[in-house]
């Protein structure tokens, strides 16, 4: 599940720095060529596909929730939300691509990095909510995944490192404990650091996207992955706060079905 390679140019100094190439099935995966099938077609799946998978390719494997078909419990708060009026400039969270290394079945926790793992620690924070952007989501399914500070990715043999599964609280909340994920080279340059999220929630479509962070020197237009990876979306791309634990806060919202 690790990235592999050797002899990459190095990132200037900053967010995690990448130390590994991703592999020519990464590269595939990211962009979404098409080629191959399999792990592969999995790997560059459309974001709207979202948490309902076939067997085998479910995050809701896990076990953590009640409904076995959408993933959380309803809340009786936010059956009225299609019929609230919206805020000015309210639209549904931006998707991204689901990328090759989603593993199902990641364990619930709310520390997705261990106390020891090595890298600068991170407290990504937010809420869920509802079309109207006002409305919260109790019960939704949060789904993470990310690389660690040199840019790997680790699978179910490391224990699931830096994945985890959540529920969204009676208010739409959530937060998890993290490090900054590092870039990692693909081509001749590299992805900026980026967390992974799937989000679903009944009554409304599963979101698969990705967590920017600003000021990252390889943000767009320095992205190799191009407009397939959708990194220029200014709602995903948030301000880094603090220090010992850094903070960010990535509020998501759902359309409904």
């Amino acid at each position: 599940m690790s990235n592999e390679g050797n002899d990459v140019p190095k990132p200037p100094a900053g967010m995690g720095i990448g130390s590994r190439r991703v592999t020519r099935r990464g590269v595939l995966g990211i962009l979404g060529t098409g080629l191959g099938a399999g792990l592969l077609a999995e790997g560059c799946s459309e974001p709207a596909r979202g948490a309902l998978r076939d067997s085998g390719m479910d995050p809701h494997n896990g076990g953590m929730h009640a409904d076995a078909e959408s993933g959380a419990p309803s809340s009786p708060g936010d059956a009225g939300d299609s019929h609230a009026d919206a805020a000015p400039g309210c639209a549904p969270t931006t998707a991204d691509v689901e990328g090759p290394y989603y593993l199902a079945g990641a364990p619930s926790r709310t520390q997705i990095a261990g106390s020891a793992e090595p890298g600068e620690r991170l407290l990504i924070s937010g809420r869920v909510l509802g079309p109207d952007c006002v409305t919260p989501l109790a019960g939704a399914l949060i789904d993470v995944w990310q690389a660690d500070k040199d840019g790997v990715y680790h699978g179910a043999e490391a224990e699931y490192r830096l994945r985890g599964q959540m529920l969204t609280d009676a208010d739409g909340s959530y937060e998890f404990e993290t490090v900054m994920p590092g870039q990692y080279a693909l081509g001749s340059s590299f992805r900026p650091a980026h967390v992974h999220f799937m989000v679903s929630r009944p009554g409304h479509a599963p979101l698969t996207t990705q967590l920017y962070f600003q000021g990252d020197p390889f943000l767009p237009p320095n992205d190799p992955c191009g407009t397939g990876c959708n990194s220029d979306e200014p709602d995903r791309v948030v301000a880094v706060s603090g220090a010992a634990p850094l903070r960010a806060t990535f509020d998501i919202v759902l359309a409904r079905t």
